[in-house]
């Protein structure tokens, strides 16, 4: 039946509704859609970039430039000429340089200007702040910062190691990403979205910007599908989420069973979720199905067989899990005791540190007012308005 225009849901962001009568808990980092978290996001494909290309890319509320070199190296830096703003993905690299298609003002790695045709003088101010960028699992990766220690998240169990994954198909949420990443770690909602009864020990391991959350326990032997379950994969379960930078997490399962009562037979099965802001009120959610890279025909039937199973066993929670986030206005006020993983990513997101493409980031003492980041210790130079 058709909804009448009075009984249809407005377009509203659910923050925004009943604030005095079903007030939210609010938090510094977490569910803040003006704070963008020091963290690894994803720009483009990296098929998008060949040899000598440049584009420019909507990134969490900035514009962003991206250039392959002719080493095939990959720098990113502010979307915008400082001459007069044009946007840069519209110009090309020339010499390992991006040139602006407007004035061929052209710009190095080290977002330096470097040539302006008319002139050899080179005012100090014509710079745009870079980005550390990074390629991993057939993507580009911008930090918020120019240099950083940290690397885009690996699956725990294959660091270091060569992998195969396939890109699923990205989808949006109208919820926070913060919140959509609890899904993983809500015991209850086992239970009671998936009728998944398991009795679950809790493990958490907390350091600084990468927290994992272990889920194990007993697989009940009470419905057919559970004898089944037990009978296939033995009596015993376990999965893990690991979470970094708030931005991206990895998902871990079939760790520790057994086959028909043989242990080692089944490979653990992985996926890679990234999260970014696409405008406030509407997430954008990349899943990449992992596993590790395996030679020969029986490894390449192995590799399509882990990710095929990977990619079945995520299609059989995203729609039911979607129902649940595309209708939420989540609160923390009344978290239980089974809520213990919950609340402990709380506190792991609320200590991250905004990035300066965050709306309300407040730089560091020392900097005066500025929101930018100025290049080797450089003031912008301030708008001088018009005498006439």
């Amino acid at each position: 039946m058709n909804q009448t225009p009075h009984q249809r849901r407005p377009e509203r962001r659910t923050e925004h509704q009943n604030i005095h009568t079903q007030p939210q808990a609010r938090h510094k980092i977490f569910n803040n859609w003006e704070i963008v978290t020091e963290g690894w996001y994803i720009l483009c494909a990296a098929s998008e970039l060949g040899l000598n290309q440049v584009l420019t890319r909507d990134l969490a509320g900035q514009r962003i430039c991206v250039f392959r070199n002719s080493k095939g190296e990959v720098h990113a830096m502010d979307g915008f000429c400082p001459h007069m703003g044009v946007d840069l993905g519209i110009g090309k690299v020339v010499n390992d340089r991006v040139r602006c298609f407007f004035h061929h003002w052209e710009y190095g790695s080290d977002g330096r200007c470097q040539h302006i045709p008319i002139q050899k003088e080179i005012p100090k101010t014509a710079c745009l702040q870079t980005y550390a960028c990074e390629e991993k699992y057939g993507f580009v990766w911008v930090h918020p910062d120019p240099h950083t220690p940290s690397h885009v998240l690996e699956i725990p169990a294959l660091e270091g190691q060569e992998v195969s994954f396939q890109h699923g198909k990205p989808y949006t949420r109208k919820c926070h990403f913060h919140i959509t990443m609890i899904n993983g770690i809500d015991p209850q909602h086992l239970r009671t979205v998936h009728n998944i009864h398991m009795d679950m020990d809790v493990q958490i391991e907390d350091n600084d910007r990468v927290i994992t959350i272990e889920l194990r326990g007993q697989t009940p032997n009470t419905t057919f599908a559970e004898k089944l379950v037990r009978k296939v994969l033995g009596p015993h379960y376990c999965y893990s989420m690991t979470y970094a930078d708030g931005c991206l997490a990895a998902l871990t399962l079939l760790r520790d069973v057994s086959f028909f009562g043989k242990a080692g037979l089944l490979p653990e099965l992985y996926m890679f979720f990234a999260y970014q802001m696409v405008a406030p009120g509407q997430t954008l959610v990349q899943p990449i199905y992992v596993t590790k890279k395996r030679s020969g025909l029986r490894g390449a039937i192995a590799t399509w067989l882990c990710l095929f199973f990977t990619k079945r066993a995520f299609f059989s929670l995203q729609g039911e899990d979607g129902q649940i986030y595309e209708n939420i206005r989540f609160n923390t006020r009344n978290l239980l005791g089974m809520d213990a993983p919950v609340a402990k990513y709380l506190r792991y997101i609320n200590r991250l540190k905004a990035s300066p493409w965050s709306q309300s980031y407040a730089p560091a003492p020392g900097n005066g007012d500025q929101t930018a980041l100025p290049m080797a210790g450089e003031r912008p130079v301030p708008v001088v308005e018009s005498e006439n």
